[in-house]
């Protein structure tokens, strides 16, 4: 059985892990804030650093859906995929 010490080492523990990604999540809004300030484009940075961040079975996924998605939408503007090439 537990006691209310083991409770309460538990608990502060949670407490400063919740406090270091409050720390961790701070500091990188401020990287990416410093990116913007300087000309790149922070949201198309999160999502390149997302995918490179992916297992490669995920990032295949990931390509195949983006791919398909590419497909639907010249379908759905009636663009020929030669088109888009070029």
């Amino acid at each position: 059985m537990t006691t209310n010490s083991d409770l309460r080492q538990r608990a502060q523990s949670i407490l400063r892990l919740m406090e270091q990604r409050d720390e961790l999540t701070a500091d990188i809004k401020a990287a990416f804030d410093a990116a913007a300030s300087v000309g790149f484009n922070a949201a198309a940075m999160r999502k390149a650093i997302k995918v490179a961040a992916m297992s490669s079975d995920k990032r295949a996924k990931h390509e195949q859906d983006a791919q398909e998605a590419q497909l639907y939408l010249f379908e759905i503007e009636g663009r020929e995929i030669r088109e888009a090439a070029q």
